[in-house]
């Protein structure tokens, strides 16, 4: 599966990319077991969930620690360094991995609820 990344470059810009993460079969449930797609983050330390109302805006900023936010409802917009903005909408899925550099704007679009979850640095 591949998801959307923000990333620091040598020069401190932070741009948007994405990562793939291998995905293999999955057997899910009592027979006649319904069979999905999963994909492994690695370990995480803690999730918490956050709101926020229409037009909450928050200043450029890093990533305090390697981090997968997932929009559990609303319209958010994130900015990086470099100029680009992206939406997201309920069920998107944004790694945001800029520990250092220039970090990211992100704007609540829409009233704005979002999980975090806290990924071990690798």
């Amino acid at each position: 599966m591949k998801f959307d990344l923000i990333f620091v470059d040598p020069h401190g810009e932070t741009h948007f990319g994405s990562q793939e993460f291998p995905e293999h079969e999955l057997a899910m449930g009592p027979p006649p077991n319904p069979v999905g797609k999963t994909s492994e983050f690695g370990a995480v330390t803690n999730m918490s969930v956050i709101s926020f109302p229409a037009g909450t805006q928050a200043p450029a900023h890093n990533a305090p620690q390697p981090y997968i936010c997932i929009i559990l409802s609303g319209v958010g917009e994130v900015a990086t360094s470099d100029g680009e903005s992206r939406r997201f909408q309920a069920g998107d899925l944004l790694l945001c991995n800029d520990l250092t550099g220039k970090g990211h704007v992100t704007k609540a679009i829409t009233d704005l609820t979002l999980a975090f979850v806290n990924r071990v640095s690798t």
